[in-house]
């Protein structure tokens, strides 16, 4: 990945060249691959790898130089999307969907040297789109659970399966797919700027990075919002707020795992291994991402992290 990141910062024309190719591949691979979800699963890693890429050429030269490698992008995804599936705007529309966040979150972490403000500039862009998906998508919610009940009626006759619980747990399912939808893409988009920084400080042999993550505060202030919408989710039951309240809680969830690690793995004895193991709970256990949360508005009060590294600014 260095070697690749390298690579790219020799110059618009090869960062535009890469940038391109991983996101023809992306769009690509999920449509050729003899194997659907292995073809998903690289076209994602190879989406989020470009992301990571161009938010180094920005934070690296500059928002015009990320804008170049990304109208490379675009193009070559729109001229995938026209050969493969005579559908251009759907290239256009991922284009945009993909690279607009990247573009104002690596540009607001260049402009304002601080990781804090890039994650609160990143809710606000989730807040945004939460207004937008409740207000011009209302039926969002009914047309995905009618496209997978659809797909329910394939199911063999005969099967052992209970038709009611299932389609219960389908509902379920949905409804909270919906409501977590702009946190879980706030959190992809926040990876890929970590991602690029952490890139950047490697190419740079500096320790900017791991300072910067390990001093993580987003401030009383925007916990004690994180914990009024929290508890008005809880009490009002509204859609709209519960979206609000997993956004900005994910926001929170950054600063708890920089918690988690100065406070426990950097001090054990295997530091890879607890790495490892912290990764896979975050992954599978919800409740271990539910306490990491907690934790990271809590410690706007508490300070969990006594010791601070003084922060400074990126290299």
């Amino acid at each position: 990945m260095l070697a690749l990141a390298r690579y790219t910062l020799k110059g618009p024309y090869h960062a535009a060249a890469v940038v391109a190719v991983m996101a023809i591949l992306s769009v690509l691979l999920p449509l050729v691959s003899g194997n659907p979800l292995l073809g998903a699963l690289l076209g994602m890693v190879l989406t989020y790898m470009a992301g990571a890429l161009v938010g180094l050429v920005i934070l690296t030269q500059g928002v015009q130089s990320g804008i170049k490698a990304i109208i490379a992008s675009v193009l070559g995804i729109t001229l995938v999307t026209t050969i493969v599936l005579q559908a251009p705007e759907f290239g256009i529309t991922i284009g945009l969907a993909q690279w607009l966040p990247i573009i104002v979150l690596a540009q607001a972490f260049r402009t304002t040297n601080s990781l804090a403000i890039t994650l609160m500039a990143g809710v606000f862009l989730g807040m945004i789109a939460i207004f937008a998906q409740f207000m011009l998508w209302p039926e969002l919610e009914s047309d995905w659970l009618s496209i997978i009940e659809q797909s329910m009626t394939l199911l063999r006759p005969g099967e052992s399966y209970d038709v009611e619980q299932l389609s219960e747990n389908v509902r379920m399912m949905v409804h909270w797919m919906i409501l977590a939808m702009a946190g879980s893409l706030y959190v992809l988009m926040m990876l890929v700027v970590l991602v690029a920084r952490w890139l950047q400080a490697r190419l740079a042999e500096s320790d900017g990075f791991r300072r910067e993550f390990a001093t993580l505060t987003l401030g009383k202030p925007a916990a004690l919002v994180a914990s009024v919408l929290l508890g008005l989710s809880i009490w009002l039951k509204q859609d709209w707020l519960t979206a609000l309240a997993i956004l900005i809680s994910a926001a929170f969830l950054f600063q708890g795992v920089a918690v988690v690690i100065e406070r426990l793995i950097r001090k054990s004895k295997n530091v890879v291994l607890m790495y490892i193991l912290f990764i896979i709970l975050l992954l599978i256990v919800p409740h271990v991402v539910a306490i990491t949360m907690l934790t990271g508005i809590i410690d706007n009060w508490l300070v969990f992290r006594k010791h601070k590294i003084s922060e400074n600014t990126p290299d």
